[in-house]
């Protein structure tokens, strides 16, 4: 081999092992691809490289071999901060990543990548600006340390500890192993993937904000080698929803008689984990669930049918209540060692979409304020456990998060099970017109599915629902000064359309066939509230009669107009 084909091929195998690098040495099938892309013969460096992009976005992993494994054994060194944070992206951003640092500029990458999956530049520099925010070194320094790895360092394995005369028969196997390995040692794809990764104990006392990225393993069994390689091994072998990049263990232990071992995967910034569980019985054993986590940050994980729950280290104080009770009766839950004690099994009945509320406290390990977390959990481990958060009014808060949890979990305010994390914001409290009750215009943004627009809906101060959804101009990052919602309420007599804006919005204004009305804030900083009444109920039923075509003008302090148009 040419000198120049050797230092192609060396760099080569650098960027497919790092890419395929999931803290399992795959180094044989790094090989494998380095070796098909040299076979280019024209177009140089750029085609190999073009053509090894195209291996590892296009070709699935082959069988795996270990037979080698007998006789090398990857020469460990402890990863670099590059490295490191690669761990945490999924391949196609490694890759990205890697490109941008072999020279190539954002949009020349993603033209690179785009021949076979959807990628533009700025998916490219959020892979890099995610590593340059793990490791805080500049690009030289980064650079410095991908050109200094070399994956094909190996070293034989030594033989086991034995009497001599088994040392001797093991070396005889060994030599003769070797004769045989070598021939295919350069062709043969990666090594066994091994057990999965532990995040350091510590890590998350490094941070105010701790995520599922600093969840450590806890459990009893969470050192027990041999039980987490068989279920790491379990969940790639799953054909439907195996894991994306490196396999992390966040629990190990006995449960109700079983072994359980509760994985996540790693698939990068942009998506959310997925959340494995692994159980071993007298009888059988598999991953019997697979489901996706709503959001990043550590939430708290349902354990198969067993009404327990796993819970970060870094929340306490844990109690929960059922949400169909008109006010919060809280049952403390005791947490031993990350999991907690079953809630009791009658709270799981067909009612609130299967969810119970949870509160805990945050006390951050780097000092700075404690607060409350409140989440929704099911009795389903494949569903999500959104986290809330609330935008208040400024009087009775308590009663109006109650009323709003109510709403959420047992009114159809938001589909819970394919939702992320909910914002669910007070836009206005009083008295409904034609003698109608008292009533709140709730709005629920929901995290995912990404884009998707908020909704807004009439609730009683006891979280009951008075109206269908609406349709509201929020997104998920709504503040509460720019926000407006507006629906139809249908009273015995007739129709109402009601329109509400957060303070930054002074005026509201109906345009269509309902004519024009206006109303402005009634104090400087308050709630602009427009209801205008529209045709009688009629129609069979009532719910069928035809509602006029409308929009409403939100102007804003600044100058801005939002149009909002009800369903």
């Amino acid at each position: 081999m040419r000198m120049v084909d050797r230092e192609h091929y060396a760099n080569l195998l650098r960027l497919a092992y790092l890419v395929l690098d999931d803290g399992d040495a795959p180094l044989m099938r790094a090989r494998r691809v380095a070796a098909a892309a040299t076979r280019v013969r024209h177009g140089g460096y750029p085609a190999m490289r073009a053509r090894l992009v195209a291996i590892l976005l296009t070709e699935p992993p082959t069988g795996r071999h270990r037979l080698h494994r007998l006789v090398f054994e990857p020469a460990r060194t402890p990863p670099g901060p590059v490295q490191a944070a690669l761990l945490e992206l999924s391949p196609h951003e490694r890759l990205a990543y890697l490109l941008r640092r072999n020279g190539l500029t954002a949009p020349e990458v993603a033209a690179e990548l785009g021949v076979h999956i959807r990628v533009d530049f700025r998916d490219v520099d959020r892979a890099t600006a995610a590593v340059d925010g793990r490791t805080g070194l500049d690009e030289a320094a980064q650079r410095a340390e991908i050109e200094a790895f070399e994956p094909d360092l190996v070293r034989l394995r030594p033989p086991p500890a034995g009497p001599p005369a088994w040392r001797t028969a093991v070396a005889a196997v060994l030599a003769g192993a070797l004769l045989v390995v070598a021939g295919f040692v350069l062709t043969r794809p990666d090594e066994g993937a091994g057990e999965p990764s532990a995040i350091d104990p510590r890590a998350w006392r490094t941070t105010g904000t701790p995520t599922i990225n600093e969840w450590p393993a806890q459990g009893g069994l969470r050192h027990d080698a041999r039980l987490l390689r068989r279920a790491a091994d379990a969940w790639r072998a799953d054909r439907r929803d195996p894991p994306i990049g490196r396999v992390v263990v966040l629990y190990a232990g006995m449960v109700d008689g079983a072994s359980l071992v509760v994985l996540r995967d790693s698939p990068g910034p942009r998506e959310t984990p997925s959340v494995a569980q692994y159980f071993e019985r007298r009888l059988s054993r598999g991953v019997e669930s697979v489901g996706r986590l709503g959001t990043g940050a550590g939430q708290l994980i349902m354990l198969g049918m067993t009404w327990r729950y796993l819970v970060p280290p870094w929340l306490e104080d844990v109690r929960a209540a059922v949400p169909s009770e008109r006010s919060p009766d809280w049952l403390p839950v005791t947490v031993r060692d990350g999991l907690s004690d079953p809630l009791p099994w009658h709270w799981f009945t067909p009612r609130c979409q299967n969810y119970v509320v949870f509160q805990m406290t945050f006390r951050p390990a780097t000092g700075g304020r404690q607060h409350t977390v409140t989440q929704l959990a099911s009795n389903n481990p494949r569903s999500p456990a959104p986290r809330v958060w609330f935008r208040d009014p400024p009087e009775q808060k308590e009663r109006f998060r109650w009323a709003a949890l109510h709403a959420v979990a047992c009114e159809s305010a938001m589909t819970l099970s394919e939702s992320g994390d909910l914002l669910l914001g007070h836009l206005w409290s009083g008295e409904l017109p034609d003698g109608g009750d008292r009533a709140t215009l709730l709005t629920v943004d929901a995290s995912s599915p990404r884009g998707a627009p908020g909704i807004s809906i009439l609730i009683s101060d006891d979280g009951r629902a008075l109206s269908e959804r609406g349709r509201t101009n929020s997104d998920t990052t709504s503040s509460a000064g720019t926000m407006a919602a507006v629906l139809w309420w249908r009273s015995p007599q007739r129709w109402h359309l009601v329109a509400a804006a957060g303070p930054s919005v002074v005026r509201l204004k109906t345009v269509g066939e309902l004519g024009s009305h206006e109303k402005g804030q009634d104090r400087p900083g308050g709630t602009p509230l427009l209801v205008v009444p529209g045709p009688r109920a009629g129609g069979t039923p009532p719910e069928t009669a035809r509602l006029p075509v409308v929009q409403v003008v939100a102007y804003e302090r600044d100058g801005d107009r939002t149009v909002l148009s009800p369903p």
